[in-house]
């Protein structure tokens, strides 16, 4: 009894943002199509019900800021050195896969870090593996042999950044402590951790 009133509860935050959605797509901003968008909002979190997710930081706002902004400036970079393979006359990429080991322990990070690099063009998440908490990157162009700590080093960024913009202050010291003692164990990366195809 206590899980299906549970189950039809509503929730609001879902709800609204289905319903606004649901406006955009009618592109109306009438009452029916407002209430329309509610119910309709509220039958897809009784019928498709997510679990909770419980997000230990809080948004803020300068960190949002600079995500937003560091997002911004990779597509341009990234889609301007894309545009720039595509137009060249000859190309001879060193395209492979790139594993990534994440330092922070929470889905919703590791989700929002995989997604972010997703969308910079030239890089794509092939598989995510959640314990231990890493990622397989395939790059479309390694061109130079830094390239895979560049690589590497542009996730962890990622990764701090999200932090900084929803994390806890534990969450982000614990981070930097992570970074630093990989800083203190770093040893050079072997050819022989990715894959070329030629």
């Amino acid at each position: 009894m206590i899980a299906a009133r549970s189950r039809l509860r509503f929730r609001p935050a879902a709800v609204f943002t289905m319903a606004f959605f649901w406006m955009v797509l009618w592109g109306s901003i009438s009452p029916v199509a407002f209430l329309g968008g509610v119910l309709l909002g509220w039958l897809v979190t009784v019928v498709f019900p997510l679990p909770p997710v419980h997000i230990p930081g809080r948004p803020r706002p300068w960190g949002v800021l600079v995500l937003g902004g560091a997002l911004l400036r990779d597509l341009v970079v990234s889609s301007w050195h894309v545009s720039r393979l595509v137009w060249a006359r000859h190309v001879r990429l060193r395209s492979g896969i790139v594993r990534v080991d994440l330092l922070s322990d929470h889905d919703l990070y590791q989700v929002q870090v995989a997604e972010l690099i997703s969308l910079v063009p030239g890089t794509v998440v092939v598989e995510v593996v959640r314990n231990p908490r890493r990622l397989y990157l395939h790059v479309l162009d390694l061109a130079d042999d830094n390239a895979i700590e560049d690589i590497r080093t542009m996730a962890l960024t990622t990764e701090r950044r999200v932090l900084n913009a929803f994390g806890t202050a534990a969450e982000r010291q614990d981070f930097e402590a992570a970074c630093l003692e990989l800083r203190r164990s770093h040893q050079p990366v072997s050819h022989e951790e990715w894959e070329a195809d030629e």
